[in-house]
């Protein structure tokens, strides 16, 4: 359905004035998304060797709609990574003050989010009277609310213990209560080591003159250096917000969590119930922190909440998912690995239980079943995807732009 908006309320003029090249270019591919317009491939059945062709996803990291085999094999992969040790969940959140900031500079705030977080957290945990230790560390940034409102903050699975190099072994964290609760660091301690490494970094940022291209009017902290540096010390000032806690469900739930947004931003495609192409209005869903139970729910014009969405994505080459200490990418082999065998040495895990089988698919649920003989499944044929190019990829979105405006808005609101 977010397709289908996209590709109907996208090429507004006084949309696209509010967005930036990079995010109309990615409400374009998104648009084109399972469309003729993305290419098509051929595929073909393991059982009768029928063929069809069909239309390419767009492939876009943003897109809400495809590379679902991208993120499970994401999850899976850094659930074998996870050492056989207890995790804390860390929540780091940028200010609200320099929220409009963000907006206006992201590579720049939301870059220096990230490094801060990561920075404060090292610091800490080699500190001897913390843990003494390198943690492994995999953060991942959202933007959003639940409610596509902006409040960029970041994830954090930290490993509740470290590497010690210099002794060669691995240090638990320091326990505490009467059940023995796993404990990294004040949350205060944190905040502070934190908002100091965020300043620094922004006032880095503003002497190089990082801040000089772009909408200064839009920003009020950037209108004299008096006013910066003063929003950079209430930050400083005024208790943030931060949270250390144990991942709710273990370290693979809150993988699997944050595995949903690693190749889509903001909201999945479920949580809009409803879009009418005739008035233009979309409804969409959301729970909150402080009531879960609680639904939720807001209908928008269709071009506010195209921009509500776009918002969230970032530019171009921006890492929001970044690895640090021993999970840092250039020195697994050296770190992670070692890690490992020691775990494996001092630390056997139980040999695993027999896992239950899970109940085959209904045939009629099952996508990939050939619809010629039922018995089947329909295998890429290898050299077939192939993407038109960008001259063809416009010319066939208008044309498909047309052909949805002069259908009844009955048939406009059939999915292709």
């Amino acid at each position: 359905m977010i397709r289908d908006i996209a590709l109907d309320h996208a090429d507004d003029p006084a949309l696209r004035t509010r967005l930036r090249p990079y995010q109309i270019r990615a409400l374009e591919r998104i648009a084109t998304c399972g469309t003729a317009a993305a290419g098509l491939h051929r595929e073909v059945c393991s059982h009768c060797d029928a063929v069809r062709l069909r239309p390419n996803t767009c492939g876009h990291r943003c897109c809400p709609h495809c590379q679902g085999r991208a993120r499970a094999d994401w999850v899976t992969e850094r659930t074998a990574e996870l050492l056989p040790c207890s995790y804390f969940h860390v929540v780091l959140t940028l200010p609200p003050d320099l929220r409009a900031l963000a907006l206006a500079f992201p590579v720049i705030v939301l870059g220096a989010l990230m490094s801060a977080a990561g920075e404060a957290i090292d610091y800490l945990c080699h500190k001897p009277d913390i843990l003494g230790a390198t943690v492994g560390q995999l953060a991942v940034l959202h933007t959003w609310r639940r409610d596509l409102g902006i409040h960029p903050h970041v994830h954090v699975i930290v490993t509740a213990g470290g590497w010690d190099e210099r002794r060669q072994v691995w240090v638990d964290a320091r326990r505490h209560g009467p059940e023995g609760t796993p404990f990294l660091m004040p949350v205060d301690v944190l905040l502070a080591a934190f908002q100091r490494r965020l300043r620094r970094l922004l006032l880095r940022a503003y002497a190089r003159g990082d801040f000089v291209d772009g909408p200064h009017e839009a920003v009020p902290v950037l209108a004299t250096t008096a006013a910066f540096t003063g929003a950079l010390n209430r930050m400083c000032a005024t208790r943030g917000v931060a949270r250390i806690e144990p991942p709710f469900g273990g370290p693979e739930q809150l993988l699997k969590y944050l595995g949903a947004y690693v190749n889509r931003v903001a909201i999945s495609p479920a949580r809009v119930t409803a879009y009418d192409p005739a008035t233009g209005l979309v409804t969409y869903t959301w729970a909150t922190n402080a009531a879960p139970d609680v639904t939720c729910m807001a209908t928008i014009p269709a071009t506010e909440f195209l921009r509500r969405f776009a918002q969230h994505i970032l530019p171009p080459g921006f890492q929001r998912i970044r690895f640090r200490g021993l999970w840092c990418t250039a020195r697994r082999a050296t770190k992670l690995h070692v890690v490992q065998r020691w775990f494996a040495t001092h630390r056997p895990l139980p040999p695993p239980t027999t896992p239950a089988v899970p109940p085959e698919r209904p045939l009629d649920d099952d996508p990939c079943r050939c619809t010629t003989c039922g018995l089947g499944r329909w295998r890429l044929v290898p050299g077939t995807w192939q993407r038109p190019p960008a001259e063809e990829r416009r010319r066939l979105l208008e044309q498909l732009r047309r052909d949805r405006r002069t259908q009844t808005p009955v048939e406009a609101a059939i999915p292709a």
